[in-house]
């Protein structure tokens, strides 16, 4: 025990440590049987002066995809488009063999907007932030 120190760090680890910490944690994984290979993948919305107007990006991990991050612009809102980019990113992971879809998203965000699209909460940490939740959601596909 005399040989270890515990070292506290306040900020980004150094690149070679977090190699460390990382590769022995996908070691562990492969160890079980889950190899860890994630693959991230974007589908963009953009007007005809091709800026982009809202974007999904997922990530595909297992047989699973984790919805990162959704955004429609503000003027395109309650129009289908945040429908029709999920609709695209869950084909492309059935296509993909992912049987499940998951999230986490806030009180303020679109907790509802997912629960009309078929998917259940399964947690909620609540009062995260002060007076909010934070919902983690779930869908079989």
């Amino acid at each position: 025990m005399n040989n270890y120190r515990i070292e506290k760090i306040m900020g980004e680890l150094d690149p070679e440590d977090k190699k460390v910490m990382v590769d022995g944690m996908l070691a562990y994984h492969a160890s079980k049987g889950h190899p860890r290979k994630t693959e991230v993948n974007s589908i963009l919305l953009k007007n005809k002066e091709n800026k982009v107007k809202g974007a999904v990006v997922v990530s595909f991990l297992w047989n699973g995809m984790h919805i990162d991050s959704l955004w429609i612009d503000e003027t395109l809102r309650n129009l289908n488009w945040g429908s029709k980019l999920m609709e695209m990113a869950e084909e492309e992971a059935i296509k993909r063999g992912c049987t499940i879809a998951y999230t986490d998203t806030f009180t303020w965000q679109a907790p509802d907007f997912y629960k009309k699209l078929g998917y259940t909460t399964y947690g909620e940490l609540e009062d995260f932030p002060k007076g909010n939740s934070l919902y983690y959601l779930k869908k079989f596909l």
